[in-house]
């Protein structure tokens, strides 16, 4: 027996900036990508979710601890997740940090970290979405 497959491919970092917005956009509209991980600390996340609702383009969320600034206002101030600059350690500076025992992972779930993140991505997208992408 066999069973239909379908390839699902996901723009990531929608909302990352605005030339990425477009290439994503461009890349749905040619049949390319089926749906877009939208990075709610990116510069262009706003802008990112009134595409997907123009061109209804299906969004999750990216949820990031690795790279920007975060959302979490509690996260701003004395974060072990943060470098000395306010922002994320970025991929290879978390990996670092990590190994080194420098992060407090529990701030992730004390402080709300992924919570606010989560609620952020559905009062941008002004949505009830409840898919959550997530690879690091």
């Amino acid at each position: 027996e066999s069973f239909p497959v379908k390839l699902i491919v996901t723009g990531d970092d929608f909302g990352y900036c605005p030339r990425r917005n477009q290439g994503i956009v461009d890349c749905f509209l040619a049949g390319a990508v089926s749906n877009v991980s939208l990075l709610v600390n990116g510069s262009a996340a706003a802008d990112a979710a009134e595409l997907a609702r123009r061109y209804n383009i299906p969004i999750g969320l990216h949820a990031n601890l690795s790279e920007g600034s975060p959302v979490c206002e509690v996260l701003k101030t004395n974060s072990s997740l943060l470098n000395q600059d306010g922002f994320f350690h970025g991929k290879m500076g978390f990996r670092t940090a990590l190994s080194k025992g420098l992060l407090n992972m529990s701030e992730v779930g004390e402080k709300g970290a992924l919570e606010q993140i989560f609620t952020k991505n559905l009062d941008i997208c002004n949505r009830n979405d409840r898919e959550v992408l997530s690879r690091q």
